[in-house]
């Protein structure tokens, strides 16, 4: 056994209370958050949160958080307030009968974000039937003085965290009170009417709206400053004049989870069941706006659509992060489920977080991988997380499918309405035709003269109306084309980014293998290492390759359009470009295009689609004996459909959207480097055009791809 001059122990040095402070919770809406949060653990049925003397900088300026929930005793301040990190809510999950409130706060540090608000702190409380209140005074500017002077002496004198003593006192009290009361002063900031608004519509997020909550946990703000918070209460907004709405669960014991997806056919979301992910089962409700209903919120709200702000994430009834979200500028907005960043791939067609209102709900029990990140502003990275923010952005796909149809159905409507219109008059015309030449008959002057007025006028309206229905079809064009060249400049701004990203990140790891090898070669006992660094460097090349391929290939590819046979260009390619390799590679092949579909775009890029997709599946073929390529096309009512398949190794459930993603590839141990699918998909989409992974018809292995073309009959 060691002896005790053979121990060390840790110790806290006095700047560990800034750390957990104001360092680490960096938003004082977060810091009343973690506070109120508190008092819901606390099994608190009503919380005050007052502001007095706020508005300006002064010595009277507080913040008063009062509640009046279980309260604390002496040994709870001392064992478990005053103990930083202390895991009373993890080993007890559930507040205290008959509430039994799963708690939100298990990570020990939300007591330091009275440091965000202010340098002194009073905490007042008392348990139901003690006869006292238990006060206790801390000033943090205590201890920031003595990290200033550790900061100056360095080494010289050590300040500990735990050296400063804090005072503490007792009041007497009813024996039927209870509750806490924290005080803070020295206010840190100075807070506007806009930033308690900014508290306020955020506190109203607290508890989830679908979330029966019993007993309630009602929240009030008050201000002696701005009349229009005296003694206000926080109420939720109802969510109202969205267009559409769909929500999912999940079955535990069938395994299976709700998705939403939409059905062109019908004309609107719908829901289908896929096991339930990794990350656990969800429950999903989103209120989707139109531009229509976007009209009839703002003209509710003043304009202020600050209101629709996208999905928010609630566990166990209670929201999880970003607590602190609203942002009057839209620039400082977190966005952590990257709902507004993936409009870059699509201005037109994608949804933004100002076009729904969504709330997920998980559980700590049925969830655990779904962790808060300790600065309260995100989730912990890891695998479970980044799958769950995917399946809520396939959600969100089914309204973007939606906003596409309406769009399109609008369209058509006003275009067809003109065309009535046109026969009306045309009819009315005719009529008049008629009307005339029975006034003829009764040979009235003043009629006769009347009629060749409106025969003149209706005519001119005829053949206005004529020429609004060509307008408009060359307007729709235009708009097309411009969408199309948009999109195209948009997706190459956002590829560029991400490819200059890459590039980088790929020079690194060469030039830091290569520098390996040029600091030790020659040396026998790292030979192992020269072969390994040898292939990975040929590997972060070989990617490299591919990625300046796709690059140059783009670059020349002319702005020209052409007219040529869908049919002629695939069998030509299929059967005559990739022949020689076929045969050397060992795969069948049969097409079977039963229509001709003539369409004009950019003929190259059109090419595109089908190297990348004969590259992909030469790679899902590499360990199949059998190898078979198929490529079927016919048309319908409105398309001309594709279908590319193979009996490779197939791609897996969950990966169905995912694979269209840049640089998602699970084949980078044969080169894929998730840049194929990605072109493809682009290419159709600026077609009007889509790609989906649907039932394999090489079963049980290999990938079939639908490729659907529209067309104007």
């Amino acid at each position: 056994m060691p002896t005790n001059d053979q121990i060390l122990k840790w110790r806290f040095d006095v700047n560990t209370f800034r750390l957990l402070g104001r360092d680490l919770i960096t938003d004082r809406i977060t810091a009343v958050y973690e506070l109120v949060k508190n008092c819901y653990d606390a099994n608190s049925t009503t919380v005050n949160v007052a502001f007095e003397n706020v508005s300006i900088r002064n010595n009277n300026g507080k913040i008063v958080i009062a509640d009046n929930g279980i309260g604390m005793s002496f040994s709870d301040i001392e064992n478990k307030w005053m103990v930083v990190g202390t895991n009373s809510k993890r080993t007890q999950q559930y507040s205290d009968p008959p509430f039994n409130r799963k708690f939100v706060g298990e990570k020990g540090i939300g007591r330091f974000a009275v440091d965000k608000l202010g340098e002194r702190i009073e905490i007042k409380t008392k348990k139901l039937g003690s006869d006292k209140w238990l006060i206790v005074r801390i000033n943090w500017d205590e201890y920031e003085n003595l990290a200033k002077k550790s900061d100056k002496d360095g080494a010289i004198q050590l300040s500990l965290f735990t050296e400063v003593e804090n005072e503490y006192f007792y009041e007497l009290g009813n024996l039927n009170e209870q509750g806490t009361i924290i005080t803070i002063t020295s206010v840190a900031e100075q807070w506007s009417e806009n930033d308690i608004e900014r508290l306020n519509k955020e506190l109203s997020k607290l508890i989830s709206p679908f979330y029966p909550v019993s007993p309630p946990f009602d929240i009030w703000i008050n201000s002696n400053e701005f009349i229009d918070y005296k003694n206000k209460p926080v109420k939720a907004e109802p969510i109202k004049y969205y267009s559409h709405h769909a929500e999912i669960g999940f079955d535990e014991l069938k395994n299976t989870q709700e998705t939403l997806y939409f059905n062109y056919q019908l004309g609107k979301v719908e829901k289908r069941e896929t096991p339930i992910q990794k990350f656990g089962p969800v429950k999903i409700k989103i209120f989707y706006f139109n531009e229509s209903a976007k009209r009839k919120y703002n003209a509710a709200y003043r304009n202020d659509d600050t209101r629709i702000d996208g999905i928010k994430i609630y566990r166990d009834g209670v929201i999880t992060t970003p607590f602190a979200e609203y942002e009057a500028d839209t620039d400082k907005k977190r966005d952590i489920l990257g709902i507004d960043k993936r409009r870059w791939r699509g201005t037109f067609d994608l949804i933004g977080t100002r076009e729904v209102i969504g709330v997920v709900d998980i559980t700590k029990e049925k969830n655990p991988k779904i962790i808060d990140a300790t600065n309260r502003q995100d989730f912990t990275a890891n695998e479970e997380y980044s799958e769950l923010k995917e399946f809520i952005l396939k959600q969100l796909k089914a309204f973007e499918d939606l906003k596409i149809f309406e769009r399109t159905q609008k369209r058509s409507t006003v275009e067809n309405e003109l065309i009535v219109a046109g026969k009306d008059i045309k009819l009315f015309e005719k009529e008049l035709d008629s009307l005339a030449n029975e006034a003829e008959v009764v040979q009235n002057d003043r009629i006769n003269k009347l009629l060749i007025d409106l025969k003149f006028r209706t005519k001119e309206a005829h053949n206005l109306i004529n020429k609004s229905v060509s307008e408009q079809k060359r307007y729709q064009k235009e708009v097309e084309r411009k969408e199309k060249v948009l999109y195209s400049l948009v997706s190459m701004q956002e590829y560029a980014s991400m490819i200059a990203h890459a590039v980088r990140t790929s020079i690194a790891k060469v030039k830091h293998l290569a520098e390996f090898i040029k600091e030790n070669y020659p040396n026998p006992k790292f030979d192992k290492y020269y072969s390994l660094y040898a292939i990975s460097i040929y590997k972060e090349m070989d990617n490299l390759i591919s990625v300046t391929d796709f690059m140059l290939s783009f670059a020349n590819i002319d702005g020209n359009t052409e007219e040529f046979n869908i049919s002629e260009l695939i069998t030509d390619l299929l059967k005559k470009q990739y022949e020689s390799l076929f045969n050397t590679t060992g795969v069948s092949l049969e097409i079977d295009i039963k229509d001709n579909f003539i369409i004009e775009t950019n003929k190259k890029a059109f090419q595109d689609i089908f190297q990348n997709l004969v590259s992909n599946s030469l790679k899902a073929l590499k360990n199949t004996d059998d190898k078979k390529i198929k490529c079927t096309g016919y048309l319908d009512t409105d398309n001309f459909i594709i279908y590319f398949s193979d009996n490779g190794e197939g791609i897996n459930e969950n990966d169905k959207e995912w694979i269209f993603g840049l640089f998602n590839t699970r084949t980078a141990e044969f080169g894929g480097a998730g840049i194929g699918l990605y072109i493809v998909s682009s290419i159709l989409k600026s077609l009007k055009g889509n790609i989906e992974v649907v039932e394999n018809e090489f079963k049980p292995t290999g990938a079939t791809f639908k490729i659907t073309i529209p067309f104007n009959k």
